[in-house]
């Protein structure tokens, strides 16, 4: 691993641990044992390295997510798995640091967000189809489901929502998904989503 990987890394699990606004460029230089000129050599600013950081998360997600939504496995077992993984995610980065992210550094932000946006409009409504074919979801019309749930993700599982209304991500991520999956199971896909559910809260 070069050093420029080296520092991505570092800076990732430091950002995540002590936060994106509090922790300084000197500190990751002295964690990782450098000189705060070949930091800057690098990354010349703290936004370049937030930069780097968000795009090596979102690279790293996409190769969980991506395996999981194109698995043998059915499509509440899909959702299920999703929900289980967004939900540890939001846990590991903190909420106080989803905030700082979309305050101190809304390019970063809206990066990350088109992220997540993308990911789920391109492969959740295969597994929506998937779940109509195995007869798990009613058949409501695709679009129509994926931009309830789309928004209503973007809108919930939100910095600002969460300040404002004293949930976690983690709790907001979890319920928007109930209640989407509640309304477009079958009675057979809803016996399945609660049982499954048990198992990750």
């Amino acid at each position: 691993m070069d050093i420029k990987d080296k520092i991505v890394e570092l800076g990732e699990e430091k950002f995540f641990r002590e936060g994106f606004y509090k922790t300084r460029m000197d500190d990751v230089a002295a964690e990782l044992h450098v000189s705060k000129k070949t930091i800057y050599k690098h990354f010349p600013s703290k936004y370049d390295l937030v930069d780097a950081i968000a795009n090596h998360f979102t690279e790293r997600m996409k190769g969980i997510i991506l395996p999981l939504l194109n698995s043998d496995k059915n499509a509440v077992e899909k959702v299920i798995g999703l929900i289980s993984l967004l939900s540890n995610t939001a846990a590991k980065i903190g909420d106080k640091n989803f905030a700082e992210l979309k305050i101190h550094f809304p390019t970063v932000w809206q990066r990350v967000d088109k992220f997540r946006t993308e990911m789920m409009f391109k492969n959740l409504s295969q597994v929506i189809g998937q779940g109509k074919n195995e007869g798990l979801i009613e058949e409501y019309p695709t679009p129509l489901i994926m931009n309830i749930l789309v928004n209503a993700v973007r809108s919930t599982v939100n910095p600002e929502f969460i300040l404002n209304n004293n949930f976690s991500m983690k709790v907001a991520a979890q319920t928007t998904f109930k209640i989407i999956m509640n309304g477009i199971l079958t009675v057979k896909g809803k016996e399945q989503f609660v049982n499954l559910m048990k198992e990750i809260e």
